[in-house]
């Protein structure tokens, strides 16, 4: 073995710095290191905010010219082996590349990473970098006009609506919770990058199997190109086996008795950490010295026909997972502007949700390396989507080729995290196609409609599968959903998307009825705390038929809908905070039926992934965290309904529910239940103690309901359970069956202190304060509990902030 312990790569990497041109004025505008046309003039104060106001129709224009960049860099040359090239790990999207006036690369996808060796157009010294970009509009006008039929798009407005010909971001232009905002530039920095012989682009980690105490694994090296490498070296497994096939190396390893990676809340997260060090033809050449990071699971999707209907089952290392979670979008319009300590907090959120998967949707991009590693870490299951949604795709082999090296690309990359069990080849295409009128609506019959269908096939039932049996064992599935939402037989099959409420005419309690096999989609509006209403609005907006409160509400439903359900559970708002107020009530009451319903309907249910989790701008929509990361009700709902075990409420009918304990846990225990009942005055009026012995996974109706229900009509219902190790939670349900319009005055007192890091909220009542909400309109304040009915007495919150705060800032909203 060649010691690996003083070796050093030879290779060097210069990250580049760009400005463009503005192609009416001629000025030129310095963006830094990475983003977008967009980006760039609004720093340079040339564009206002996007998310403000009406702002966004001001960017409209962007789209209508070509763009150019520039950048230059040193370079000296320092062996006469030396290979150069330039790496573009998301270049946006359509561009011509020049070295020094040398067209070095052509590019047409954002998903993939580009790299053009450039050694022999370089000059010695200072050398001129060129990147001309075409937006997606200009760039297929033409085919577009004359072509013989137009492919579907209804999130795509414009005239020309060419999002499913282009291979970025979809939302991008836009959708029914974003606004339209077409980048030109770089999502991520681009490098020059020189190395001798070779260099390793790219690494696959894959466990094929898990039998008899030992774990088989594949490692793969991708190479820049075929100069064969000597030694490839492993702090693990010391010298390993390998054979190379052109630029791509690839080793067997076992492991005795693997330390498997689990879910959250099914086991330890176990990663093996790793260094690997690869020579070059010349074994005095280290071309690489990587380290690694990887863990060994397996996973299958189980599908199969049953009692109920056909299953949707996820088993990680044999064991079947219920799944709870929600879907994720980009954290912004801006793709360049979201860091990397953004991403980890964002799943950090998830993890303190009790989430165990989360869903990556594919309308947006795929997610960087920040936000598999955190799910490796907090043991956050990652579902897939490949990037397609909501429209119909080309099939033709161009562009067929195009997504096959966008695939080839990503799919090695993701997959070898531990946390990703599942690919899905698109968002609600294939339901779509069959139920959204597409055919009426574009004209489609005969031999096109025939042409789309093969297309969806060639590109979802054959590309896509190929390539992930190519480099993973994980499962894959073409569509999600699998069933479309109405009859009822559809909801015994496969994956469902719910949006009978929103989409629909279904009352609010069909949320808790109309219950999919596995839910991964489903959801209800909301408004965002009036912090983040400040931040794109003044208080003159503040009313639903304002310009700018109907610009931000993107979905054709509109407001509408929140206004109507909010009356029927809570009454008429008496202003526009208090339907701020109700609509985020209204959202987490609708979708916490919904997982409820989803939990208790278990085995027959096997999963439940909200819509959705984060926003991209703010405004109303479906998310439960707001786009500066405030916990809306929801949020703080689904903490409580994912908890391992849990006293979850089935409500069929409003006011009336049904108890259970839920648990995930395999094992067997004891569980000591107290239900405490008040009346709405704060007065004790019973308490009912049980115990249930819990077996395993599963639910247990608990008696509570027919103990209350009959004798009282307004009460609170504290019920109070122990899990598996013994640990104490309680939750409340409140009923009142008189919604207010005018409630008088209740008698509380509320105070801020400073306290380390951050302040506590003493709150002090002597009157219920029921779905009691804390907040400040102009500060972020992240609570560990809030929206929940106080007992008179004395309660304290505390929260960090390095913000100045006064207590004059906090305040309190009731019912």
């Amino acid at each position: 073995m060649i010691a690996a312990m003083n070796v050093v790569v030879s290779q060097s990497t210069q990250t580049l710095n760009w400005r463009f041109k503005h192609p009416v004025t001629q000025q030129l505008i310095e963006l830094g290191e990475k983003g977008s046309v967009q980006e760039g003039l609004i720093n340079a104060g040339l564009l206002p905010d996007p998310y403000y106001g009406l702002n966004e129709n001001e960017f409209g224009w962007i789209e209508k010219y070509q763009w150019t960049f520039f950048s230059t860099f040193n370079y000296v040359k320092s062996s006469k082996n030396e290979l150069v090239t330039i790496k573009f790990p998301s270049i946006d999207t359509y561009a011509h590349v020049y070295v020094n006036d040398t067209l070095v690369l052509v590019t047409d996808n954002a998903f993939k990473t580009y790299r053009s060796e450039i050694q022999d157009h370089l000059l010695k010294g200072k050398n001129e970098i060129r990147v001309e970009f075409t937006p997606p509009t200009l760039y297929h006008k033409e085919n577009y006009e004359r072509a013989k039929y137009k492919l579907p798009a209804p999130n795509d407005k414009d005239s020309i609506a060419i999002a499913p010909y282009t291979r970025k971001a979809q939302y991008q232009f836009g959708w029914d919770w974003a606004l339209r905002m077409v980048t030109m530039g770089f999502n991520e920095t681009v490098t020059i990058e020189s190395f001798i012989e070779n260099q390793v682009i790219g690494r696959n980690i894959q466990t094929v199997s898990v039998k008899n105490g030992q774990a088989e694994l594949h490692f793969q090296l991708f190479l820049h190109n075929d100069t064969p490498i000597k030694e490839w070296n492993s702090k693990l497994f010391g010298i390993l086996d390998f054979e190379q096939v052109g630029t791509i190396a690839t080793a067997k390893i076992r492991v005795n008795d693997p330390k498997l990676w689990w879910p959250r809340g099914h086991g330890e997260q176990n990663i093996y950490s790793d260094l690997w060090t690869v020579f070059g033809e010349n074994s005095n050449n280290v071309i690489a010295r990587k380290e690694i990071e990887f863990g060994i699971r397996t996973s299958e999707l189980v599908q199969e026909k049953d009692q109920w209907g056909t299953s949707y089952v996820m088993k990680i290392n044999g064991k079947e997972i219920f799944c709870k979670g929600g879907d994720y979008i980009p954290q912004d319009i801006f793709p360049a502007r979201v860091t990397d300590l953004e991403i980890q907090r964002m799943v950090q959120i998830m993890h303190a949700s009790n989430f165990n998967i989360v869903r990556v949707w594919g309308g947006g991009y795929y997610p960087n390396e920040a936000f598999f590693k955190e799910c490796d870490r907090l043991g956050i299951m990652v579902w897939q989507d490949f990037m397609f949604a909501c429209a119909m795709y080309p099939g033709d082999a161009a562009f067929l080729e195009n997504v096959r090296e966008e695939l080839d690309d990503q799919i090695p990359r993701i997959s070898s995290h531990p946390s990703v069990v599942l690919f899905n080849g698109n968002n609600e295409v294939d339901v779509a196609w069959k139920n959204w009128g597409f055919q009426n609506q574009y004209q489609l019959f005969g031999d096109d409609a025939k042409e789309i269908q093969q297309s969806y096939d060639a590109l979802f039932k054959h590309l896509a599968p190929k390539r992930v049996e190519t480099w993973t064992t994980l499962p894959y599935v073409h569509t999600s959903p699998l069933s479309n939402w109405g009859k009822d037989e559809f909801y015994n099959h496969g994956t469902q998307h719910y949006w009978g409420v929103w989409h629909g005419k279904d009352p609010l309690e069909d949320f808790g009825k109309k219950i999919g096999r596995f839910n991964a989609e489903f959801g209800f509006q909301s408004f965002p705390e009036y912090s983040t209403l400040s931040s794109f609005s003044t208080q003159a907006d503040w009313n639903l038929e304002s310009e700018v409160m109907k610009h931000h509400q993107k979905s054709y439903v509109g407001n509408g809908m929140i206004l109507r359900h909010a009356e029927r559970l809570y009454g008429v708002p008496k202003d526009f905070e208090e339907f701020v107020y109700f609509s985020q009530l209204t959202q987490a009451k609708a979708v916490g039926m919904a997982v409820s319903g989803h939990r208790i309907d278990m085995p027959r249910c096997s999963g439940t992934i909200y819509w959705q989790v984060n926003d991209c701008w703010p405004g109303p929509t479906w998310s439960s965290v707001d786009y500066f990361n405030n916990w809306k009700a929801l949020q703080y709902e689904v903490r409580t309904d994912f908890m391992d075990v849990a006293v979850l409420a089935k409500e069929t009918v409003i006011g009336k529910q049904v108890y259970y304990l839920v648990s995930d846990t395999e094992v067997a225990f004891n569980s000591n239940l107290t239900c405490k009942v008040y009346s709405i005055d704060g007065e004790l009026l019973e308490v009912h103690e049980i115990a249930k012995n819990v077996k395993g996974k599963g639910s247990i109706e608990l008696p509570f309901h027919k103990l209350i229900q009959p004798k009282a009509i307004d009460y609170i219902a504290v019920i109070s359970w122990t899990n598996a190790k013994g640990e104490q939670f309680e939750r409340s349900f409140t009923f009142l069956t008189k919604n207010r319009a005018i409630e008088p005055e209740k008698d509380y007192q509320i105070s801020l202190k400073k306290v380390g890091d951050g302040y506590d909220i003493i709150i002090e009542n002597s009157t219920v304060l029921v779905d009691a909400w804390i907040y400040s309109k102009n500060h972020s304040i992240h609570l560990e509990r809030n929206f929940e009915t106080l007992l008179p007495g004395k309660t304290i919150y505390h929260f960090q902030s390095s913000e100045e705060i006064s207590e004059n800032e906090v305040f309190i909203k009731y019912r």
